[in-house]
């Protein structure tokens, strides 16, 4: 199967997923991660919609990131922003960070669900390890899909998903963020963690065009790399 065809393939199975999954449930709970005074970068909050939003609610600086877990660019500016954006510029509580995966594919659409898992508190641990580590499971991932996942086609769609996630390693990077396995298997099987993220993923791909984007106060910022958002973000009052 070529490329074209695989992708094909991969959006039509996160399509059935969209489907399949149970009925949106409306959150009951708004955990918060809490954070020692002073470090804004340790406070983690779940949003209305079920994205996840780090640093200080009054933040003057709010940026939006829209992200594909696959995508190397957004690998390269999670590493090279890491130091400032969050080390500086989220700690000091003048800007806030909203993560919106895409899950324009199976791939992303797993990614997606097991970084929703870690929760507000490991959220940003566990994405930033899968987009560390996205050479070792991307390329399993096109293979698994393209030369395994026939084997489960009598499963649900989004049994399907956690079976593509759990092969190709997205669980064991996971795990060694602090989850358990089976923490992450109840997750596939959670309305309020599975809906939220697919919901998440079909807005964003309405109005993104290209990984990542970012929105900052409500607006497009133009912009798609750290180098273009520092300073960017700068002027706007990040520090």
């Amino acid at each position: 199967m070529n490329r074209r065809l695989m992708l094909i393939a991969l959006v039509g199975l996160t399509a059935a997923t969209a489907v399949a999954a149970p009925p949106a449930k409306r959150p009951t709970a708004r955990a918060t991660a809490r954070a020692a005074p002073g470090d804004w970068a340790s406070v983690a909050r779940v949003s209305p919609t079920g994205t996840i939003i780090v640093g200080n609610p009054a933040a003057r600086v709010k940026i939006v990131e829209y992200l594909s877990f696959t995508c190397p660019h957004c690998a390269a500016f999670a590493r090279e922003s890491s130091a400032t954006l969050k080390g500086e510029m989220i700690r000091s509580g003048s800007t806030s960070l909203e993560y919106r995966p895409l899950t324009s594919n199976p791939l992303d659409l797993a990614a997606a669900i097991v970084a929703r898992c870690a929760g507000p508190a490991r959220y940003v641990a566990v994405a930033d390890a899968i987009l560390a580590r996205q050479d070792d499971w991307v390329g399993l991932g096109f293979n698994f899909v393209n030369r395994e996942l026939r084997r489960f086609a009598d499963e649900k769609p989004i049994d399907q998903i956690r079976i593509t996630a759990q092969s190709i390693g997205l669980f064991e990077i996971a795990k060694g963020q602090g989850l358990s396995e089976a923490t992450i298997t109840r997750c596939f099987a959670d309305p309020q963690i599975v809906n939220p993220v697919l919901k998440t993923g079909e807005a964003a791909s309405r109005i993104i065009r290209s990984t990542p984007s970012f929105y900052v106060a409500g607006r497009d910022s133009g912009v798609h790399d750290w180098p273009a958002l520092e300073p960017f973000i700068r002027a706007q009052g990040a520090k």
